[in-house]
């Protein structure tokens, strides 16, 4: 079977590691009520056989792959939120950070699963030709609505970049709202990742998916079943026409 699809889910792990633990400012109770809504709560369900996965298995609360390191080039800094959260959804200060813990963080998860996401994407252009990155997320109306004050956010958003066709972009849009959602492009979020380092940047197709969780959770963490069936059965028709 051709796989050259790569699903990247960076944000739906709820693991912490000790280290963590030992810098926190709050009660362990309070982590883990803000690391199931501040995660990409079980979007990693939509993953299927059509491709490879690529799932970043430690919290975002502890390491945000997507993000920049140097808080200069990176605009959710300003929010306490850069590569290394400092603050919550609540924009709270939760955990002391150091030099000494963020290079230990950077060294031991975030520069690890680039070179994962590198090796794995050159893997599949040097296979099949050409790599579809799907990058999935998901988020909650809340969620955007505390930090960024959006309001009418759409059931699915879809991520663009300069690296995205147009005619994925418009099969994936066209795909989505043929199963009854509504579709904004970059709005609430935008862009879609790309590999540090690749061997040609013209045969990546990126667009980023992100999930609104109502259409498949109920109060952000419990799986509606009739939600959940149709959006997984609209996720792997997607897979299959890609």
């Amino acid at each position: 079977m051709k796989k050259n699809i790569l699903i990247h889910i960076p944000h739906s792990s709820l693991k912490l590691p000790k280290c963590f633990f030992d810098n926190i400012i709050v009660s362990k109770s309070y982590i883990e009520k803000e690391n199931i809504f501040i995660s990409d709560y079980l979007v990693d369900l939509f993953s299927n056989e059509y491709a490879y996965v690529l799932k970043f298995n430690l919290s975002r609360l502890c390491c945000d792959v997507e993000r920049y390191v140097f808080n200069e080039q990176e605009e959710m800094s300003k929010y306490g939120m850069g590569v290394i959260y400092e603050k919550d959804s609540s924009l709270n200060k939760f955990i002391e950070l150091n030099e000494n813990y963020k290079n230990y963080i950077l060294n031991k998860y975030y520069y690890p699963h680039h070179n994962k996401l590198n090796n794995l994407v050159n893997y599949i252009i040097d296979k099949y030709d050409f790599c579809n990155i799907i990058d999935l997320h998901s988020f909650s109306d809340e969620f955007v609505y505390k930090i960024f004050k959006y309001e009418n956010t759409p059931d699915i958003c879809i991520g663009t970049n300069v690296y995205s066709y147009p005619k994925y972009k418009k099969l994936i849009i066209n795909h989505f709202k043929e199963y009854g959602y509504s579709v904004l492009e970059n709005y609430p979020y935008s862009g879609s990742i790309i590999p540090n380092t690749c061997k040609d940047y013209k045969k990546i197709n990126s667009i980023m998916i992100e999930i609104n969780k109502r259409i498949y959770l109920d109060d952000n963490k419990i799986i509606n079943k009739e939600k959940y069936k149709k959006l997984s059965m609209c996720m792997n028709s997607l897979y299959k026409k890609l």
